[in-house]
C-alpha cells in the first residue's frame, strides 16, 4: 500500500515536471496565454490568383488580413491590444498558414488601429512597414510601444503619404489616398504634430488606402476625420489624375471611425459610391455607430457587414468579382 502510494507520488511529480518544462520551453517561443492561437489546424490560404480580405472582429477596433493572389500577405492595422484581440488575430493568422507579413500598415496613431501591433511584430516576420506619423511618439501609449517593437526589431517605417503607391505584376496595386505629405507645413501631420493632444487632429491625419484586384477595388478608411475626408473628395474632384485610384469605382469601403457622427462625410458616400460597407465595431463609449450613420447607410442602400453582429466580415476577389464567405 505504502509502495503504491509512494509510486503515484513519483509520477505526479514527474508529470508535473514535464509539464512545467513543457510551458517554459514553449513561452521562450509563444507566451503561453496564445497557445489556443498556435494549436490550430491550418485550413490553407487563399489559392492562386484569389485575394482574400478579412475584415476582422476586434471589437471597437480596425485589423484587415489580407492573402494577396501573388502569396504575399497584408495586416492592416492591429485591434486595441487587448489579448482577447490578439488572440483572436494570431488564431486567424496561423490558421491561414501566414507566418511572414510582407506588408504591415498602421494607419492612425489612434489605440484602437495600432493597439496590437506591437505584439503582430514580436511573433510574425514582418518586412516592410507602412505608417502614419507623429513626431511625438508618446500621442498614444499603443503608439508608442508600436514604434518601440519596430526600433526593438530594427524595422524602418515608410511615412503613408497621399500618392505613395505599390504595385504588383500579379495585377493588384494598393495606394495611399491621405494624409497629405509630411512636410507639408498646412498639412494634416503638421497639424498633429502641433497639437497631438487634439482627437480632431489624429482622425485627420489617418490614412485613407486604396486596393484594387481585378476590377474589385476597396478604401479603408481607419478613423478619418471629415474634414480630411471632405479635402479629400475636393481634391479628387479638381484634380483626379493626381491619385492613383478611380474613386467614384469603389466596389467595399469601410465606415469611418466605427461608424461616429463626427465623421460623417456625405461627399465619399456619393462620390465612391461603393456596393458594400464594412462596419468595424464592438462596445464602446463613444455611442458608435450613431443612429445618423446607420440610418445614412440605409438611406443608400448599401449592402451592410458588421463585425459586431456578422463577427470576421471575409470577401473574396477572383477574375469574375467579388463574394462574401
Amino acid at each position: 500500500m505504502e509502495r503504491g502510494i509512494k509510486l503515484r507520488t513519483v509520477i505526479i511529480v514527474v508529470v508535473s515536471a514535464v509539464i512545467a518544462i513543457a510551458l517554459i520551453v514553449t513561452n521562450i517561443y509563444v507566451p503561453v496565454k496564445y497557445l489556443f492561437s498556435y494549436t490550430v489546424l491550418r485550413n490553407g490560404r487563399a489559392g492562386e490568383g484569389v485575394m482574400r480580405v478579412k475584415f476582422v472582429d476586434v471589437g471597437y477596433g480596425d485589423c484587415v488580413i489580407v492573402e494577396l493572389p501573388d502569396g504575399k500577405n497584408m495586416v492592416i492595422d492591429g485591434g486595441n491590444g487587448s489579448g482577447t484581440n490578439e488572440a483572436r488575430i494570431l488564431k486567424l493568422l496561423n490558421k491561414s498558414g501566414i507566418d511572414n507579413i510582407d506588408y504591415l500598415v498602421c494607419t492612425s496613431v489612434n489605440g484602437e488601429q495600432c493597439g496590437g501591433l506591437a505584439e503582430i511584430i514580436r511573433y510574425k516576420n514582418v518586412d516592410k512597414v507602412y505608417s502614419a506619423y507623429c513626431k511625438n511618439i508618446y500621442v498614444t501609449e499603443e503608439y508608442a510601444s508600436f514604434i518601440s517593437a519596430l526600433n526593438v526589431n530594427k524595422i524602418t517605417a515608410t511615412v503613408i503619404e497621399k500618392g505613395l503607391t505599390v504595385y504588383s505584376e500579379t495585377g493588384y496595386k494598393f495606394t495611399f489616398l491621405s494624409p497629405s505629405a509630411l512636410n507639408n507645413p498646412e498639412g494634416e501631420y503638421a497639424q498633429l504634430g502641433k497639437d497631438p493632444e487634439n482627437q480632431t487632429h489624429r482622425d485627420n491625419a489617418s490614412a485613407v488606402m486604396w486596393l484594387e484586384y481585378a476590377g474589385t477595388s476597396f478604401m479603408f478608411t481607419s478613423d478619418a476625420g471629415k474634414q480630411a475626408l471632405s479635402k479629400l473628395c475636393a481634391d479628387y474632384e479638381a484634380a483626379p489624375e493626381s491619385f492613383k485610384a478611380e474613386l467614384e469605382k469603389c466596389t467595399v469601403m469601410t465606415v469611418p471611425a466605427h461608424g461616429n457622427g463626427k465623421n460623417i462625410c456625405g461627399e465619399l458616400y456619393k462620390l465612391a459610391s461603393p456596393e458594400a460597407v464594412i462596419l468595424s465595431v464592438g462596445k464602446n463609449g463613444y455611442g458608435c455607430p450613431g443612429a445618423e450613420c446607420i440610418s445614412g447607410l440605409e438611406d443608400n442602400g448599401f449592402t451592410v457587414k458588421r463585425t459586431d453582429e456578422d463577427k470576421t466580415v471575409t470577401v473574396e476577389v477572383t477574375q469574375d468579382g467579388f463574394t462574401f464567405i
